[in-house]
């Protein structure tokens, strides 16, 4: 191969790959979690989907990942008593404040 050849080989890219590289549409992970609790709109849902699916980025599915590992973890029974007992308290107190 000649040295004008590996200069091009180097030199080479798609769009794809630099848009990848770049992660120039990737969704915010804001957006991403949004679209995990189906708060998106359909047009940027869609998109969302486009993204992970077609472009399958390895990025976007590991914040998606994440997400729903955290998402999993904030429904532990240990937080889900001190919600329940919050909730009791509040409750209480405002009948309190009433009488």
């Amino acid at each position: 191969m000649s040295e004008h050849q590996d200069l091009e080989a180097e030199l080479a890219f798609t769009v794809a790959a630099i848009w990848r590289q770049e992660r120039i549409s990737c969704p915010h992970p804001h957006v991403l979690q949004s679209w995990l609790q189906g708060g998106l709109p359909p047009g940027a849902a869609e998109f969302v989907e486009f993204h992970l699916r077609d472009s399958s980025c390895p990025y976007c599915h590991a914040v998606v990942e994440d997400l729903k590992a955290q998402d999993d973890s904030a429904r532990s029974p240990v937080l889900e008593d001190m919600q329940e007992r919050l909730l009791r308290s509040t409750v209480a107190a405002l009948r309190q404040t009433r009488a």
